[in-house]
């Protein structure tokens, strides 16, 4: 890569404003979302399992004598009672601020909810049980706390929980704000071809650039963003251990110590910024509009939100791997028909990122662009 080139577009994007605010948004918001988190209590043990706790109790009421004499009908009847028993348990561990009765009562509730599974609840028609793979999320963060001897927290606002539901905020969205970022990483070439006074370049340069200025300006605020997280959470609400559990799928669901997940999700961020730049500098060569870029990379995206049961098909599309926080833990592995883990979607989005690279070399030099 010709450094004087570099340099040049490395100043360019550094004195954006839109570049500038885009990063500094993204650190307050991952510091200053605690404030948010406290007030409107998210993530609250108590409130989870007592909206839940209303719905057990009420599904249990259905079932009349007629019913039970059905097998299957009695199944989910008993079923409904060990869970009331369990809730009791955890909502008085979090009543009494018991965290080793909150997490063995809170464990035995889970794996009865899964066992509920057997029999599909038959019966309980209205119950708002969660999905198979996030009961099975909350069993291995259980068992890894009790397991490592580690009291659980019961709350996001502390220090390592907080930073876990940050993190799962910000993989929602993290797409979004790269693309922002890139949106334009070729229209400085399109719209202003002296701007970098006719120095001499390759297109290999360009993306090589492009790569590196983005990268930069995604994992500079992200990093600023998680230590600020952990920090401002910590001495506002208590700090707790970075070996705090966090959900991580590689062929299977299990848990992992935070910082190692935090490592993960920082390389995962890497191959994301490549392919979103990727993606940006085609569809600038091709519409010559940020706008255009910013509308069809977000129908790229928009096709993970299409029914499972159409997305589980188009696993090998990189849509599905857009959303860190899902890729990480399990929720795209349970709704494709591949095992998609971090690797493979890591896999996928640099596959398309190569594609897309080649198809934007193709295009520029079908071109004519000075190169």
């Amino acid at each position: 890569m010709r450094s004087q080139y570099f340099q040049a577009t490395f100043r360019i994007a550094r004195k954006s404003k839109k570049n500038m605010l885009l990063a500094v948004l993204l650190v307050l918001c991952m510091i200053f979302a605690v404030l948010v988190v406290e007030k409107q209590k998210i993530n609250d043990g108590y409130r989870q399992w007592r909206d839940y706790n209303e719905s057990v109790h009420v599904n249990a009421d259905y079932f009349s004598s007629n019913l039970l004499r059905k097998k299957d009908y009695k199944q989910t009847f008993n079923n409904l009672n060990k869970q009331a028993e369990y809730l009791a348990g955890v909502q008085n561990g979090e009543i009494f601020d018991s965290p080793q009765d909150y997490l063995q009562n809170s464990k035995k509730l889970v794996q009865t909810m899964l066992a509920g599974y057997q029999n599909n609840y038959r019966g309980a028609s209205t119950l708002n049980v969660p999905p198979k793979y996030q009961l099975q999320q909350k069993l291995v963060v259980y068992d890894y706390l009790y397991q490592h001897h580690l009291a659980i927290v019961m709350n996001s606002k502390e220090s390592s929980t907080y930073l876990i539901y940050i993190l799962g905020l910000v993989g929602m969205f993290l797409f979004f704000y790269v693309l922002f970022i890139a949106s334009d990483s070729w229209m400085i070439n399109l719209s202003h071809p002296t701007l970098l006074k006719n120095i001499p370049y390759q297109i290999r340069d360009e993306v090589e650039g492009k790569f590196i200025i983005n990268l930069a300006l995604t994992l500079l605020p992200l990093v600023i963003g998680v230590l600020g997280s952990y920090l401002f959470a910590g001495f506002k609400n208590g700090f707790n251990s970075l070996n705090y559990p966090a959900v991580l799928y590689f062929g299977k669901i299990s848990a992992v110590p935070l910082w190692l997940y935090c490592l993960l999700y920082l390389v995962y961020a890497v191959v994301l910024v490549m392919f979103v730049t990727s993606l940006a500098l085609l569809l600038n060569q091709l519409t010559h509009s940020v706008y255009l870029t910013i509308f069809i990379a977000a129908l790229v995206y928009s096709i993970s939100l299409l029914p499972g049961s159409i997305a589980k098909y188009l696993f090998f599309l990189p849509s599905a791997y857009l959303n860190i926080s899902k890729v990480l833990d399990g929720t795209v592995a349970s709704q494709s028909i591949i095992p998609a883990n971090w690797a493979v979607g890591m896999t996928i989005l640099l596959v398309w990122a190569v594609v897309l690279v080649i198809w934007f070399r193709h295009l520029v030099n079908q071109g004519g662009v000075e190169k």
